[in-house]
């Protein structure tokens, strides 16, 4: 069993090997895995496992990885059909893997810094302004039928373009809907890809958003759509 280091934390050093690590944290923990036992034994039990994650590469896997962002650690988890799950409110990486192996009992859950790649990339695009579409797939395949029909309309809002409940309701032929689609869309697990932040109250008043309002008003603020955050 690996001994513990006090000088580096375990997510130091799978950092290392996921190569997260910025240059000067790569070369200041090489240097010291030169002299630490510890620490070269848990590098070399990380990267078997990152290894082996590779094998799943052609079989069914759902892969993950966080970054920073506006919001804090944001994650971000894939299926080979699209993202399945973009989180910035899990307090930490194991509890945001628990949420998706409830999610797909029978499917491995593997970080992968590498296939996720873009989805970082437009993300930190679109909250520097510089990204006002994304071209990114979503797998939704999970999702009841009602869902799936909500999100799918979210998924057809422009940049910046707002709809009620009511219109989201109406365009999925279920125009008495408006309170289910609300609870519908709090339950998105794509968040900002499927733009659930769009969709308002009839007033023109935010309405809500799964994990709070300031969220909703800052990718509002995004977009331009200041007269909306009074």
């Amino acid at each position: 069993m690996t001994q513990s280091c006090a000088t580096y934390r375990e997510e130091d050093v799978l950092a290392w090997i996921l190569r997260d690590s910025d240059a000067g944290a790569a070369q200041a923990l090489a240097e010291h895995m030169a002299h630490c036992p510890a620490c070269r034994e848990r590098a070399a039990e990380y990267r078997i496992l990152h290894r082996s994650a590779g094998g799943f590469r052609n079989d069914p896997v759902i892969r993950w990885r966080r970054f920073d962002s506006p919001f804090g650690a944001m994650r971000v988890a894939a299926s080979a059909a699209g993202l399945v799950a973009l989180s910035w409110q899990d307090a930490c990486d194991e509890a945001f893997v628990a949420g998706l192996e409830r999610r797909y009992p029978s499917t491995p859950v593997v970080c992968d810094t590498d296939e996720l790649d873009p989805a970082e990339e437009q993300l930190t695009e679109y909250f520097g302004r510089r990204r006002p579409l994304f071209d990114l797939r979503v797998d939704l395949a999970e999702l009841g039928d009602f869902q799936r029909a909500v999100l799918d309309a979210a998924s057809g809002l422009d940049f910046g373009e707002t709809v009620t409940y009511t219109e989201i309701a109406r365009r999925i032929g279920r125009p008495k809907a408006s309170r289910a689609v609300g609870n519908a869309l709090g339950r998105n697990p794509v968040p900002i890809i499927v733009p659930c932040h769009r969709v308002v109250r009839t007033d023109r008043t935010l309405g809500g958003y799964t994990g709070g309002l300031r969220y909703k008003r800052a990718l509002l603020g995004i977009e331009g759509r200041t007269d909306l955050l009074s």
